[in-house]
């Protein structure tokens, strides 16, 4: 039995943990105003949303680095003995990039506080990858739907350079069908078939981020050839937040065309519906729970429903019985009667 136990315990230990591939990190140089590093700094990190905080401290050289963070919107503070604390507030991180944040402390005490509220430039300096990132403002905002549904996935084709296709014949940087891999909030989606989403997609109004990855990625991202698509999901928050959203399509809306009003036909069916919605906060049980700042939920449903008149039901041909026995004469109609050259007649089947 301990030789069995041990060797479960070697396979569970052996199973391949994936790094958090829908997350971010800060980084960055704490100085004083002579350039000087400053070591053992403590650097403080608050997620805005969730109030969750990350602390850790420079090294001898006055770096920090801060990894695997959920995307967000987050406040940097920065504390040493004999300094002003440094605040820097609205650093917007998003999935696969390292955002730098480099602090200048200033002679005083720890009850002063230094706030720098500039935004965070997009361009990195420090992660060599390319890629474009949409976030679920833009990707509902903007007019398009694809297949007459929103589909997550097609925003990519339409919006990023260097990639194109279709969910099915996919390309990235002129790479080969299929090369690339789908992520969802770090665990791979790929289907097997065609490398992408599929019918499995999930509802516009759960992203919060889309970040199409296209060349320079890290070993993380070493399974595929080409290219990453990183969803990440929305999240529950301290404050309650929600969405809907409404689309309806309907013959009765739109205009005939020229030719159906020339021959006297009238307009095709064509009615599709998709509606979505979503719901999130902190978990709150009155008198029982309070999970603001610890524990949280979010829920989106989306629906679509299409009927239209451009395709009839589906037809299914089954074989005759004596076409088990090989006798096919009945396969391209009836039989013609006929006589060769000679007069002779000729034999049906």
């Amino acid at each position: 039995m301990r030789r069995v136990g041990f060797m479960i315990f070697v396979l569970i230990a052996a199973v391949p943990a994936p790094a958090q591939l829908d997350r971010g990190s800060l980084t960055g140089l704490v100085t004083d105003s002579t350039g000087a590093a400053v070591p053992a700094a403590k650097v403080t990190v608050r997620n805005v949303a969730t109030n969750a905080r990350y602390t850790t401290e420079t090294t001898a050289v006055g770096q920090y680095t801060m990894p695997n963070l959920p995307v967000g919107i987050y406040e940097v503070q920065v504390e040493s003995p004999g300094f002003k604390k440094f605040v820097r507030a609205g650093v917007d991180l998003r999935a696969a990039e390292v955002v730098r944040v480099d602090a200048m402390l200033e002679v005083g005490a720890l009850t002063e506080t230094i706030e720098v509220t500039a935004q965070t430039a997009r361009v990195q300096t420090d992660s060599p990858q390319v890629g474009t990132s949409l976030s679920n403002t833009a990707i509902v905002d903007l007019p398009l739907s694809f297949s007459g549904a929103r589909s997550p996935e097609a925003f990519a084709y339409r919006l990023t350079p260097g990639v194109t296709g279709s969910s099915w014949t996919s390309h990235i940087n002129g790479s080969t069908t299929a090369s690339k891999e789908v992520l969802l909030d770090g665990a791979s989606v790929s289907t097997y078939r065609a490398g992408h989403f599929g019918e499995s997609s999930v509802s516009l109004e759960a992203v919060q981020e889309f970040k199409i990855q296209t060349s320079g990625m890290s070993a993380e991202f070493g399974r595929m050839q080409a290219g990453i698509f990183n969803f990440v999901m929305k999240s529950g928050q301290n404050q309650i937040h929600g969405s809907a959203y409404g689309a309806l399509r309907n013959e009765a809306l739109n205009a005939n065309s020229w030719v159906n009003n020339f021959r006297g036909v009238k307009r095709a069916q064509d009615r599709k519906q998709n509606w979505a919605a979503s719901f999130g906060g902190p978990v709150y049980l009155p008198k029982i729970y309070d999970g603001r700042d610890r524990s949280f939920f979010y829920v989106t449903y989306e629906r679509y429903r299409e009927r239209t008149g451009g395709f009839a039901a589906p037809n299914r041909t089954l074989p005759l019985p004596e076409f088990y026995e090989g006798d096919f004469s009945r396969l391209l109609g009836p039989a013609i009667a006929a006589t060769d050259a000679l007069g002779r007649q000729v034999l049906r089947g």
